[in-house]
């Protein structure tokens, strides 16, 4: 069965770009305008969420063939919550909002493939959910037990 991609951007039956990103390249950043969303050919993409206060990156995602990014932006209007970078030479399709909308008319199996997208996506972000709430309540215990260390120097 042909890929979305080759039955219809290889042929331009939907007008999406196709850009060619170098490995290690920053194809937006986090705050930038969501104007577009992006599909992949070949490649990968590491989806990275900056954390100021403790100046650390957190890897939310890494993407590979047939996978999509930079949907949410578009569909909610609002600017990236996260930063792109090219984990390998790959190359995407790049659909502005009035492609993307061409796209859906166009293509129920586009439509389903976005919402399976955003149901992975939810369910990883579930999962990162539950390992933080993990930390969190090792972090407490071990607080807790300092506590108790700290008290039983105290007069």
């Amino acid at each position: 069965m042909k890929s979305f991609i080759e039955k219809y951007l290889k042929d331009s039956t939907i007008p999406a770009k196709k850009a060619l990103y170098k490995a290690n390249s920053v194809i937006f950043s986090e705050m930038d305008a969501g104007n577009g969303m992006y599909l992949i050919e070949s490649g990968q993409v590491n989806i990275l969420k900056k954390i100021p206060y403790i100046n650390k990156e957190v890897t939310l995602a890494t993407l590979g063939p047939n996978e999509n990014f930079g949907e949410l932006s578009l569909l909610l209007g609002r600017s990236r919550a996260a930063e792109v970078v090219a984990l390998t030479d790959c190359t995407v399709w790049f659909m502005d909002e009035k492609t993307f909308k061409e796209a859906i008319s166009k293509s129920p199996e586009f439509s389903l493939m976005i919402m399976q997208g955003l149901a992975n996506k939810l369910s990883r972000m579930n999962e990162k959910h539950k390992e933080m709430l993990s930390h969190l309540k090792d972090f407490t215990e071990r607080l807790e037990d300092f506590s108790s260390l700290l008290h039983s120097f105290a007069p």
